[in-house]
């Protein structure tokens, strides 16, 4: 009986089968692999599950801080705060004097009541002041008014922390 070496296997001329021993080897190998396979499966199904759990339980705490908010509101409606009327000239640049005259409300929330706001208007009507002293006349034509009140809202928010500042609102505009 002769045999010969292909691939690393013995075989037979005449039975063609392999060895016992490698057979033995290779069938190992295959349940080795079976079983890794089974742990990688399991392990990616549970690494699903806690990532699932935790996407729920980040949903969860965001719609808790929601319904917080909403309940704070609701305890705390937004106060209208009326600033009197601001005279101020804009920078026309040629030395010409360009006046605006405005009127203004100011929605803040977080506060418990507008008397304990009163003290916050000088405060408040410095700002609009100080805008409007670096703003030139073509600035506010068009849509340059929502510009100027959505930039005095960015500055009121950033002053009056811890308060929210929601909205300004322009209840008079003139510009001479």
């Amino acid at each position: 009986m002769s045999e010969t070496v292909t691939g690393g296997a013995r075989t037979s001329l005449l039975g063609g089968g392999k060895e016992p021993e490698a057979a033995g080897i290779e069938a190992s190998r295959k349940a080795d692999g079976k079983k890794s396979k089974g742990k990688l499966i399991v392990a990616g199904l549970a690494g699903l599950i806690l990532v699932g759990g935790g996407a729920t339980v980040l949903e969860k705490a965001k719609l808790f801080r929601v319904a917080s908010e909403r309940t704070q509101a609701a305890l705390h409606p937004p106060i209208m705060l009326g600033i009197p009327t601001i005279v101020s000239n804009l920078d026309s640049g040629d030395g010409r004097p360009v006046y605006v005259k405005l009127t203004a409300k100011v929605e803040i929330q977080g506060a418990n009541d507008e008397a304990s706001l009163q003290n916050t208007v000088p405060e408040i009507q410095d700002i609009f002041q100080t805008y409007l002293h670096e703003t030139r006349p073509q600035d506010i034509r068009g849509d340059g008014i929502y510009r100027l009140r959505e930039a005095i809202t960015r500055r009121l928010r950033i002053t009056l922390l811890p308060l929210q500042v929601t909205n300004v609102y322009f209840v008079e505009f003139l510009v001479q």
